[in-house]
């Protein structure tokens, strides 16, 4: 029986949920605060460089020939130079996994249930984690779907905002005022990660070129996304105001008022939990896939219950959303590094590879 196989347009749409996330309600402060006036437009720069980064992932699944990204390495490199990889790159998607639904939780009290305990929330939220990724990737990404299905249909609730949108707010100044560029830019450029997992896709997507394509069109719907995002609340706060405010677009939908729903906003970050769950699975999905790599012989599911336990207990050591986001700026970097180190490390598998054929050719 020939093995299911991941659908493009479901590929397009697991890319595009991972990365979004609960940095939307925070990516519109970010801009405001590091790039001053006409921010957003940085969000276009980072996208072009994160489709070079897709390229790159691209062509280490064309000239691998689709194989996986552990059979690239180890027929290139000595297993003794790949397990520290493995535990490092595990270990770094583990964290991002854990913190994600941190962030998220402490946001969710702070706003919703003050009284509830923290931890308590994170392991409800964890367990639903768990059996989400304990279906595997196919029925992941069918559950997707659905979930994609529901966030996206929060986005034309934005167009009723625009009734106080206002291009004067805009200002035709570019970056003005802003400071740490450096700083800024890794802030928004992890915004986009989680298009870095397509990387572990290659043997379980169709055998031709053309799903390549759409880990573009995922990329390219969290541009949309975030254009929409930030512009809207740029023209309908300005920038000064958006640099004091914790989460612009809860603030912004808190003026939204219906008379079936009393707090708008609550709701809106409340269905958030479909994306946080698919954001933090893929990354617990990832860092099983590297653990996997060191030990083939484990049950899979039993690595994927180890690494959510013991994420639960580094969870714990970060006890406020600022030291989360602290976390998240240094996680960031390494997750970058992870995002351009692991396409080039394969290249040169595939090189060394190349050049041991001709040797043996001659």
């Amino acid at each position: 029986m020939a093995q299911e196989k991941l659908h493009r347009f479901s590929i397009a749409m697991l890319i595009f949920n991972t990365q979004a996330g609960v940095m939307q309600f925070t990516l519109p402060r970010t801009i405001a605060t590091y790039f001053g006036t006409n921010g957003w437009i940085i969000l276009i720069l980072v996208y072009l460089i994160v489709a070079l980064n897709i390229m790159l992932i691209n062509a280490v699944y064309r000239l691998g020939k689709g194989k996986s990204l552990f059979v690239i390495l180890q027929e290139g490199l000595p297993r003794f130079m790949l397990i520290p990889v493995y535990l490092a790159a595990g270990s770094l998607f583990a964290l991002i996994g854990c913190l994600v639904v941190k962030q998220y939780v402490l946001i969710y009290q702070m706003i919703i249930f003050p009284s509830t305990s923290d931890l308590m929330l994170k392991i409800f939220v964890d367990i639903l984690i768990f059996l989400f990724v304990s279906k595997g990737i196919y029925n992941m990404s069918k559950a997707n779907l659905l979930m994609v299905f529901i966030l996206l249909a929060i986005v034309p609730s934005g167009f009723m905002m625009l009734g106080d949108f206002d291009l004067l707010r805009l200002s035709p100044y570019v970056f003005k005022e802003g400071r740490d560029w450096l700083k800024g830019f890794a802030s928004v450029y992890a915004a986009f990660m989680g298009y870095e997992l397509s990387i572990l896709l290659f043997p379980y997507a169709e055998n031709n070129n053309k799903w390549l394509k759409y880990v573009h069109l995922g990329n390219s719907i969290s541009l949309f996304i975030y254009l929409f995002v930030a512009l809207l609340c740029y023209g309908f706060f300005n920038y000064h105001e958006l640099k004091y405010l914790s989460f612009p677009l809860l603030d912004m939908f808190g003026y939204m008022q219906f008379p079936f729903v009393e707090r708008i906003q609550n709701f809106i970050f409340s269905l958030f939990l479909f994306s946080i769950i698919v954001t933090s699975g893929m990354y617990f999905w990832s860092s099983q896939q590297m653990y996997s790599a060191i030990l083939p012989k484990a049950p899979w599911k039993l690595l994927l219950f180890l690494i959510m336990t013991l994420a639960i207990g580094v969870s714990y050591i970060p006890k406020s959303l600022i030291i989360v986001e602290q976390w998240f700026d240094v996680l960031s970097l390494f997750e970058i590094g992870a995002a351009i180190g692991l396409p080039l490390l394969a290249l040169l598998a595939i090189l060394i590879q190349k050049g041991r054929g001709k040797r043996h050719a001659s």
